[in-house]
């Protein structure tokens, strides 16, 4: 009998190591497979929409903007580790046409001013990075593109095939609001939408976010403070029209 209970607790022990070695593997494997992805959804850690692309326009920034940052989540797949990571970001699109120029377009990744946060710091499972992208003048009639994406490294393989890739188009072209024209939105407080009038609230009504849903207090304060403004602009300089030199820019 004692043969068969010291036959069994061999066995048992035998089989609570194996499992213990076995385990010990899978997280040593898991470990060392840890891998990057780009977020997706509706609210990033910035609280702006994060989908495969984003474009970003000058027009929408005070004239004197001339380098603004575009927020970029990137997340971990694996386990956190107890050290800062590099991240294996590239453009894939450098010397295509109407691909963003590093240096001209934005700030290289490997830039000093950059290059200090394309790191997933230790203990960490998510990270914003900047992307910095500069204003030029061919912006005001042409779009850039800049194609990024995550890559390997010594710390990272390969990640979520169709989550390692990213686009962040910038150009200082207006682009009409897609809330514009919406009942109760943009249209009611500021008439027909216009090139020359979105700049001129921009700069002087000082309202910038075209893709918030408005309260009814708040869109009455934008239209008095249009109005406003633009009485006293035309005192000092006169009618302000849209660029085709007959459309006056009016505010209802």
């Amino acid at each position: 009998m004692k043969i068969k209970i010291i036959k069994y607790s061999i066995l048992l022990l035998t089989l609570v190591m194996i499992i213990t070695a076995c385990q010990e593997k899978v997280v040593n494997k898991f470990e060392g497979e840890s891998s990057l992805f780009f977020f997706r959804g509706s609210s990033n850690s910035k609280g702006t929409p994060q989908t495969d692309s984003v474009s970003y326009s000058f027009f929408l920034a005070a004239s004197s903007t001339n380098e603004d940052t575009v927020w970029v989540d990137v997340q971990l797949t694996g386990v956190p580790s107890d050290k800062d990571r590099a991240l294996p970001i590239i453009q894939t699109n450098t010397g295509a046409a109407g691909a963003a120029v590093a240096g001209t377009h934005y700030l290289a990744f490997n830039d000093p001013a950059v290059s200090k946060y394309m790191v997933l710091p230790a203990n960490r499972v998510s990270v914003a990075i900047p992307v910095v992208v500069k204003r030029t003048s061919e912006m005001n009639t042409s779009e850039f593109r800049l194609d990024m994406a995550i890559t390997t490294n010594e710390y990272f393989i390969a990640g979520i095939k169709d989550r390692t890739s990213y686009t962040v188009k910038v150009t200082a072209m207006a682009v009409k609001p897609a809330l514009w024209d919406v009942a109760n939105s943009y249209l009611s407080i500021f008439g027909p939408w216009g090139q020359a009038k979105m700049k001129f609230i921009i700069d002087f009504v000082g309202f910038s976010d075209f893709d918030q849903v408005l309260t009814t207090d708040y869109r009455v304060y934008l239209a008095l403070k249009a109005k406003t403004k633009l009485a006293e602009y035309e005192q000092t300089n006169g009618p302000l029209y849209e660029a085709d030199g007959i459309t006056r820019v009016i505010f209802p």
